[in-house]
Formats: structure tokens, sequence, C-alpha cells
């Protein structure tokens, strides 16, 4: 790949650095972030080239520029860098923003757009990835590259962003809450906690590579764990009879809800 340029060097910012970083050590990054302790971070730990005083060779040199900022700091950003902007290559990781809403502030047609999670900072994120129309192949393989070093990039319509956004964005928080709710029973039938929520995590890891690895359906897994009148079938009992399939179905389409909302 040639040059890539990030806008912003937050959470976001850095762990895209981190994994391109980590996949092609050989690749130059250079960077616009007006907070001297991020870039310094950036400058130091990553190798990245600063051009935060020199838009214009930032978008002359960087080749792709992956925007990562706050969505409600978009046309502040862009009105200081639209001298420089026309017919760039972007990805954009604002959340809750359409291609078409960054393109007519950058006035370029050539935007990607990203739906990551917070895995991204283990490389392990789902990324939910469109295009404009107006996307060229250089772009898209360079998105699809970009992706790969912070997980694993799905080509998506860009109206379904919302449901990767339930499924995936939001649903890291609800695999965080089971885990805590498998340590809790564990604490309620004698464990500590600390030991409880290795367990769990445990858990979620071994049910994660068991599915990867056999490419079963996951209710046939379960079913193989299930023995007739046994211990994990009056557990799963338990769940139904709390909704609990039903309960996840519906946290996935409130959140993907909401994101259509935050859109319009």
């Amino acid at each position: 790949m040639q040059r890539i340029g990030i806008i912003g060097f937050g959470n976001m910012g850095s762990a895209i650095a981190r994994g391109l970083r980590a996949e092609h050590p050989d690749l130059e990054i250079g960077i616009l972030e007006p907070n001297a302790e991020a870039r310094r971070k950036a400058e130091t730990e990553l190798d990245a080239i600063s051009y935060t005083d020199a838009p214009d060779r930032f978008f002359r040199d960087c080749a792709t520029v992956v925007l990562s900022i706050k969505p409600q700091d978009l046309e502040q950003i862009a009105e200081q860098l639209s001298p420089h902007t026309a017919g760039a290559a972007v990805i954009s990781v604002l959340a809750g923003t359409p291609t078409d809403r960054v393109a007519a502030a950058l006035g370029t047609k050539r935007v990607a757009r990203f739906m990551p999670s917070l895995a991204a900072s283990v490389g392990k994120s789902l990324v939910g990835v469109a295009f404009a129309a107006g996307a060229d192949e250089h772009l898209r393989e360079t998105a699809r590259t970009v992706a790969a070093a912070i997980g694993r990039p799905l080509e998506i319509p860009e109206h379904l962003m919302a449901a990767i956004t339930g499924v995936s964005g939001s649903g890291l928080a609800y695999a965080f809450t089971f885990a805590h709710a498998l340590a809790m029973g564990g604490v309620s039938t004698g464990l500590k906690y600390d030991d409880a929520l290795a367990a769990a995590v445990m858990v979620l890891d071994g049910a994660a590579e068991v599915l990867r690895a056999t490419g079963e359906h996951p209710q046939a897994l379960a079913s193989k764990v299930s023995s007739p009148a046994g211990t994990t079938i009056k557990g799963l009992t338990a769940l139904e009879r709390g909704a609990f399939t039903a309960t996840v179905i519906d946290a996935v389409e409130q959140a993907a809800l909401r994101a259509n909302e935050l859109e319009s």
C-alpha cells in the first residue's frame, strides 16, 4: 500500500494505526492530530509522520485518508480541510454518518465507510464496509486491507450498516453483559467472582473457536452439549423461561433502530 493518512488519533484512529503497523511494518502512516500528547504517541510508538501543520502535504502525500473523528466535528473539520480534500480517497469511521454526507462535506465521491467495534483494539473486530457509488477499485482494495488489519471486513450495502451496529458494534456490550451474568451465576453457586469470570471468558472464547472450527449451526452444537434430563437442558430451559432468545433479538433490533434514527 501507499502511505495511509489518519485524521484523529483517538481510540479508533490509534487502533487502526496499530493494526496497520503490525500487519504492514513498512507502511508509512501520516497523521493529522491537534492533541500534542496523542501526536507524540503516534510518532514515538508507531513511527507515524505528523502533518498537523501541513494539511496540504498530508493530502498530497497520503494516497488514502482514514477519517476517525467525532461525527459532530465533521463540518468543522471539513471547513478547515476543504481546500485540500477535493477528490481525496477517504475511509470514514464516523458512526451514524452516511457516505453521501461525508462526500458532500469533503468534496469527493471516493468514500468508503467502516463500522468497527471496540474489538478493533485487539485486531478482532468485525468491520462492516460500505462504499459510495464513486469509490474506485483502488479505494475498495485499500479499504479491505485496512479493515483486515483490525479484524475481518464484511462488505455490505450501506443501508445494512444499522444491522451491523446492532449485531457487532453494540453486540460486544451484550457479550460483556453475558460474561458478567455467567460469572455471577458462578458466584451464586460458590465460586469467587474472579475465578467465575475467568471461567466465563474461557467459555465465550471456547464457544467462538468451536463455531469457527466446525462451521456447525449453533443450535446443533448446543444439542451436542445437552444430554437427556441433564444439567445443560435444565439451564437452557431457564434461559428460555426468561425469554433469552427473544430478549437478545429485541436488543439487536433496538440498537439498529437507534442507529437508523441517528442517521436521519
